[in-house]
């Protein structure tokens, strides 16, 4: 269990550098942020809260662009800027997430859903480095 934490913390660290990377200068930015993604639509990404050791910020891509049956993505991250950790705390309607749910519940949420959320979002970060470019903010 001891490794399990150990390797998310990593994984909380390496998400901050990706959005500072991404991101430069995030703690004097208000508003919206908007990124092109090539070949993709646009990615939007709300500052919902700054503090001083602290950002909330609620990144949002429109993936249905005419096609209803498929849902758009969107987490809430909270960046601790002392720490250099960055958190999914909420996506796609599941707020509090939990370290791990028994299975099957009642959202038929997976044991370690909270680890792959944040797992996503480095991946989802990594893409935006690669293939995006920031249009303002």
């Amino acid at each position: 269990m001891h490794y399990a934490v150990e390797n998310s913390l990593s994984l909380y660290e390496r998400n901050f550098n990706k959005l500072m990377h991404l991101l430069p200068g995030l703690t004097r930015r208000q508003g919206l942020i908007a990124l092109a993604v090539a070949g993709r639509s646009s990615i939007v990404i709300e500052i919902l809260e700054q503090n001083p050791y602290t950002t909330t910020i609620h990144i949002h891509q429109d993936m249905a662009e005419g096609r209803p049956w498929i849902t758009d993505l969107g987490m809430k991250v909270r960046i601790c800027h002392d720490a250099q950790v960055a958190e999914v705390i909420a996506y796609q309607g599941v707020h509090s997430l939990r370290s791990f749910y028994t299975y099957p519940n009642p959202k038929m949420l997976q044991p370690y859903e909270k680890r792959r959320v944040n797992q996503f979002l480095g991946e989802w970060l990594g893409f935006c480095l690669i293939r995006g470019s920031l249009v303002s903010g």
